[in-house]
């Protein structure tokens, strides 16, 4: 029998070959997670390495990766930071969300009719997108501070916002979905947001005095595990998810953090970087492999079809509500369409919204199968056509 450290092992080293080769080839990370994930989910290598007791280790792995993952998240999240090109970038933003979002319900419920709730989340996954990859390149070819740079990334923060509203809905209806009572969960969402403000405000700001007396990195780190797991354990028992309470706490640590009166700035920057090693070094990789390992090529081959419209509405539609948020705001269609490209590469959200509709049986393994697939092909499109499209405008951009 494999032993469960094997398992991980292999799935590291994977990982990392696999995101090294990504990197190489100015595609994300993820895409070489999830690419190593395709290789393990090979019928030999996936019956050998992936017994029950196996696949209950390493999904718990997986778990503990999408929780620090939306901790980090909270804690990245600032409000504040959105002032150069806001009105625009808000514009574009909502029109690549809402458009996807809505092409992408009607096509799914209407052309291949899924049902109401797995159109909702074929449309949500449509509507969320990764604008580092972009910024990479930019930053690259020194067009960083250029205007088309600032509105995909302004557009990206405020799609952030926007999407991950969204994902906070799909949470509570997932939740929602598992009770008989919808006061039920009414009750327990009012509860909890008066226990969020008694934590912002009391709990949190006196355990962080706590852990600081220690002047230890390593305290912080650990004290700032146990406010996580306490709120994403709080947010459980209220019937909110957990995923949504660990957001809420990073969100918290930072606030606290930022306080001029007590903290240092600093601190909050050592803190993130200190999640970001343990997430990004270890648990977050093994959630895209468990994801790429799950992912049914059977089902794929016999759904091809579904996988292309998704590709084309995908690109059509982000390309649209790009063009027609920049011209709305006063741009170009030329804008519109770099700006349609730098938002089109795909991340962690899409595939966490395909996580956690199958596993709350919302969507099926084919439909699972094709968004993961789709946003691994749409994101090699938009880089190398992004890369494209980005030199051959220079000139229109520094311009």
């Amino acid at each position: 029998m494999v032993k469960p450290l094997l398992v991980v092992l292999v799935a590291l080293v994977l990982a990392y070959i696999f995101s090294e080769g990504a990197k190489r080839l100015r595609l994300p990370r993820v895409i070489g997670h999830l690419a190593a994930g395709f290789a393990l989910s090979l019928p030999l290598i996936k019956e050998r390495l992936f017994t029950l007791e196996n696949s209950a280790i390493f999904s718990f792995f997986a778990d503990m990766g999408l929780i620090l993952l939306f901790y980090f998240i909270g804690l990245e999240i600032n409000l504040h930071a959105l002032k150069k090109e806001w009105k625009i970038s808000s514009l574009v933003a909502l029109f690549v969300t809402a458009i996807p979002l809505g092409l992408g319900f009607v096509v799914m419920r209407y052309v291949f009719d899924l049902p109401v709730v797995a159109a909702a989340i074929v449309g949500l996954a449509l509507s969320v997108s990764a604008v580092g990859v972009s910024a990479d390149i930019l930053e690259e070819l020194r067009l960083l501070k250029t205007r088309i740079a600032s509105l995909i990334i302004g557009a990206g923060a405020v799609g952030d916002i926007v999407q991950f509203s969204l994902l906070a809905v799909l949470l509570v209806f997932v939740h929602m979905s598992e009770q008989s009572s919808i006061l039920y969960l009414i009750g327990g969402v009012l509860a909890f947001l008066a226990l969020v403000v008694v934590l912002r405000f009391v709990i949190v700001p006196f355990a962080i005095r706590q852990f600081e007396r220690q002047h230890s990195q390593t305290g912080m780190f650990m004290g700032s595990l146990i406010i996580v797991m306490l709120i994403a354990y709080l947010a459980e028992i209220f019937r909110i998810g957990s995923l949504i309470g660990a957001l809420i706490a990073g969100m918290i640590v930072r606030q606290v953090l930022l306080n001029p009166k007590e903290h240092k700035p600093w601190e909050e920057h050592a803190l993130a970087k200190s999640i970001h090693v343990i997430s990004f070094g270890l648990l977050v990789p093994l959630f895209f492999v468990w994801i790429g390992v799950n992912t049914s090529f059977s089902g794929v081959v016999e759904n091809l079809g579904l996988i292309v419209t998704m590709i084309v509405l995908n690109i059509g539609s982000a390309l649209v509500g790009a063009i027609a948020g920049v011209v709305a705001g006063g741009g170009s269609v030329r804008e519109g369409v770099v700006v349609g490209w730098g938002t089109l590469p795909k991340g962690d959200a899409e595939l966490i919204i395909a996580t956690l509709g199958i596993s709350a049986g919302l969507i099926s393994s084919e439909v699972f199968s094709a968004i993961v697939v789709g946003a691994f092909v749409v994101t090699i499109i938009a880089t190398v056509v992004f890369t494209v499209i980005v030199k051959k405008e220079r000139r229109m951009l520094l311009g």
